[in-house]
């Protein structure tokens, strides 16, 4: 385990003050270890709610970071005298990819001119735009009717405005503008679009788009050419930038590059600009990308929410329609057709309003989309039959759920009566007051659990599977909710399957709750006793309001949704999230693996995970004998347990005033060894004598001694250590022919309590100590350890309880060294070891005062 691999490191004797100084730069590690993860917490909160972070707030928080982190690699390098040197420089190159994050520096991807729309999801966004990454997604992910196209790409973009000569003169007319003077903005913008209407697109990119353009026009093989949109990278993070560029309809191909350039021009218009401005962007920031897709000749068109904004209930979805193109919709020039679907299984269509249709717009290839009357017998029907709205409603859903949040979308039906995706982006919803339900709470929304803190807000539902890290976390059941005792960085592994995640114990700055914030699982910690969520039974998880209900909450579902729907459509979001990946991501989540090692660390995290396992892993060795200074150096302590145990006081860990050469029990101040005492001397555990043993269990022991006798590091009688802090124990004793290590901090901070706790050998044959060793690490896992036995060797450890609840676990382990003293002669049957577990349990200590 990697705790432990440092136990038997053969330093020079450590002098007091040396001691001292590790003690000291540990405290320390473990002050910016806490000060590290609150900054991390912080970070992935403002991603996971949305929260407004300033571009200077990031910047202080990484100044910050870069300071603890490399305050811990120095802390550990005292420690460990100097052996993680190779963690500085490692610091120091993620430290400058923070800092190029926060330059704001965002390359356009090396692509192709144009990209066909078969090969596009949202993660070519940053080449194709959003608009046209969603529609790609759509089609090849989700599996949705989408008419043909392609992408122009925003490299396409880059090498006209710099092959043309113009990006300087865009850059020296962006930065004179004054944006409090209207006038300014718009002789910007007429300069501006001049330049790229004039600019000559480079010829080779030319002829890819030209290729490209009729090529799409003999996959339609309509007569109702091509409709080209703006694609602008960070267009449709949210909808703050919608309707602001260009959109042409029914392009014959000969047409589309003049069509483009207008487009291109379009990012310029005033409105555009002081949008940019308003909402941090540079006009670098914005690369233009352009969608070329196949017109649909549609019959029927409009616009559908998955969720209706204008209503307060969440409960109910709209789809608009009207006959012909759905332009008159999205402009809002008509009244449309309106139906209104409840979004609860099986109430259906709740309402249709039918408006009367004189109008219409068609498409055409030449001179595109012309306005016609509606035919007398259309202009009072409805344009979609039931299953045609119930059809749209389904792909609403699909969307929203794929996407996860309220989607805005554009359809259009052919004559063929298909339904085609025109567009889809993030619904943006009136906002609500934080914490406010969607609605008042009715009689169904009866509340299981209230409590806890939240470690990652939002909200989710599923069957409650309660596991454990060393459980089968590999059958977790896609859209469960996990409940276990405490928080574990192995549940990563179910964090793309779980709705949510409740734990009994844990702190929401643990390592546990940062992977619940990047994969954006509801998740509620420190919640205390569970066992009112059942296996199987099905809940809602209200990780913002740390709440969980019986059965499903539609409305609290989609209130979440409205919720972190737009969250991404600032551009300092988007900086946020590409340093949470350089800062906050995790990859080091299992000690005890080979991966565990300085030279895997990629993150702040990672670095700071690093250096407090190998801290403790350190301070874990301290008590080897070979380690320790003389007994001058020492207090002896003066009490009727036959033990030989010296004190080593680093500071806060005895009373003022004793300084003589013996120390009482009760002078002692380090409150981690007041419980482990407390353990020690309690009522029933008897030091004294040795215990009854069988023939079979004597000879064994005595074979064992002869063994043992020619072992140069097996000397009998060792004096026993505990090296004491305020809130700091790392205690060390050799019994016999056994020992025992416990290294502990006690104390305010959750984030910094730990037990840890190793136990070997013994004078009988391994099979009695082995069944000795199993008793205590029995013992330990009832009373919440994680136990790790490997014959007669056991390591055991708990972390992140508060100091009450870790006290309890001390007076246990103090407790069981009492008890499982010379227990292993005697464990000769299954039974024996059943029986001692069952008396330890019960608190019956005398019971191994004659077991023989």
């Amino acid at each position: 385990m990697g705790f432990f691999s440092n136990l038997f490191g053969g330093n020079a004797a450590i002098e007091q003050d040396e001691l001292r100084t590790k003690y000291l730069h540990f405290r320390s590690l473990l002050a910016s270890n806490h000060a590290v993860l609150e900054i991390i917490t912080a970070l992935e909160s403002s991603w996971a709610g949305g929260t407004a972070v300033t571009l200077g707030e990031l910047k202080q928080q990484a100044a910050q970071l870069q300071e603890l982190v490399q305050t811990m690699v120095g802390d550990l390098n005292v420690i460990a005298e100097g052996r993680y040197g190779e963690l500085v420089p490692i610091a120091r190159k993620i430290g400058e990819g923070v800092d190029d994050v926060l330059k704001q520096v965002k390359g356009v991807p090396l692509t192709k001119a144009c990209i066909a729309l078969e090969q596009i999801g949202r993660d070519l966004a940053d080449a194709v735009g959003g608009k046209t990454a969603n529609l790609g997604e759509a089609r090849n992910q989700v599996g949705l009717l989408v008419p043909p196209g392609f992408a122009v790409t925003a490299f396409a973009y880059r090498a006209f405005v710099e092959g043309a000569g113009i990006q300087h003169e865009l850059d020296s007319l962006w930065s004179g503008i004054d944006w409090d003077d209207w006038s300014s903005i718009a002789r910007a913008s007429g300069a501006m679009r001049s330049l790229v209407l004039r600019a000559a697109i480079p010829q080779d990119v030319a002829e890819e788009i030209t290729l490209s353009a009729h090529d799409l026009r003999r996959k339609v093989r309509g007569k109702t050419g091509i409709s080209i949109r703006s694609s602008a990278i960070g267009e449709d993070g949210g909808s703050t930038f919608a309707g602001q560029y260009a959109t042409f309809l029914s392009v014959p191909p000969e047409q589309v590059l003049r069509r483009y350039k207008e487009i291109v021009a379009s990012k310029f218009t005033e409105r555009a600009l002081f949008y940019m401005h308003a909402h941090g962007f540079r006009e670098r920031d914005l690369a233009m990308a352009v969608g070329c897709f196949g017109m649909i000749d549609a019959v029927a068109a409009g616009v559908g929410y998955s969720v209706d904004p204008t209503v307060a209930g969440l409960d109910r979805m709209v789809v608009s329609a009207v006959w012909g193109l759905g332009k008159p919709v999205v402009d809002g020039t008509v009244t449309p057709d309106t139906y209104v679907i409840s979004r609860r299984p099986g109430k259906g269509i709740l309402s249709v309003r039918i408006a009367p249709k004189q109008r219409r717009i068609i498409a055409t290839e030449k001179g595109g989309p012309i306005e016609e009357d509606v035919p007398e017998e259309l202009q009072t029907r409805a344009c979609l039959t039931d299953d045609q709205i119930m059809t749209i409603a389904d792909y609403l859903r699909v969307l929203e759920t794929h996407y996860r949040c309220p989607q805005d979308v554009e359809w259009a039906m052919d004559k063929s009566k298909r339904i085609f995706i025109l567009q889809t982006r993030p619904l943006r919803l009136p906002d609500r007051p934080s914490g406010s339900p969607a609605e008042e709470p009715d009689q169904s929304w009866q509340v299981r659990f209230e409590g806890g803190v939240t470690a990652s807000p939002g909200v989710g539902s599923g069957k409650v599977v309660r596991c454990e890290p060393d459980g089968a976390l590999a059958r977790f059941p896609a859209g469960g909710v996990l409940v276990a005792r405490q928080n574990s960085p192995q549940f990563v592994e179910v964090m793309t399957r779980a709705s949510g995640i409740v734990t009994e114990v844990g702190s929401p700055t643990g390592h546990m709750s940062s992977l619940a914030r990047e994969f954006r699982v509801p998740t509620i910690v420190d919640a205390g006793p569970l066992t009112c969520l059942q296996e199987g039974m099905e809940v809602t998880v209200d990780a913002t309001r740390c709440k969980v209900y019986d059965g499903r909450v539609d409305a609290l579902l989609v209130e979440d949704m409205r919720r972190t729907g737009s969250r991404r459509d600032s551009p300092t979001q988007a900086v946020l999230e590409r340093m949470i990946a350089r800062v906050a991501r995790l990859n080091l989540t299992d000690p005890s693996k080979n991966s565990f090692r300085a030279k895997s660390c990629a993150t702040y995290h990672d670095i700071t995970r690093f250096c407090h396992e190998m801290a403790i892993s350190e301070m874990f060795s301290l008590n080897d004998y070979r380690n320790l200074p003389g007994k001058g150096m020492a207090f002896r302590l003066d009490t009727e347990v036959p033990l030989a145990i010296y004190v080593i006081d680093l500071g806060g860990g005895l009373v003022e005033g004793a300084a003589d050469k013996m120390v009482r029990p009760e002078q002692i101040a380090s409150t981690p060894m007041r419980a482990l005492w407390r353990g020690v001397t309690s009522p029933g555990v008897r030091w004294a004598g040795a215990r009854p043993i069988d023939l079979k269990g004597f000879v064994s022991a005595w074979a064992n001694t002869m063994y043992d006798a020619a072992k140069e590091d097996r000397r009998l009688g060792d004096s026993s250590y505990a090296i004491v802090g305020a809130s700091y124990l790392n205690f060390g004793s050799r019994l016999g022919y056994h020992f025992t290590m416990l290294d502990s901090i006690c104390g305010e901070s959750l984030h910094d309590n730990y037990i840890l706790f190793r136990f070997k050998g013994g004078a009988a044959d391994i099979e009695r100590r082995m069944r000795r060793t199993r008793f205590v690490a029995e013992a330990l896992a009832q009373h919440g350890f994680v136990v790790d036995q490997k014959q007669d060797l056991l390591n055991a450890w708990v972390k992140k309880l508060p100091a009450a609840a870790l006290e309890e676990r001390l007076v246990v382990v103090g407790q069981l060294i009492g008890c499982a003293r010379q227990l292993d002669v005697v464990m000769d049957t299954e039974a024996t070891l059943e029986e001692c577990l069952a008396a330890f349990m019960r608190g019956d200590f005398g019971f191994f005062d004659f077991k023989g």
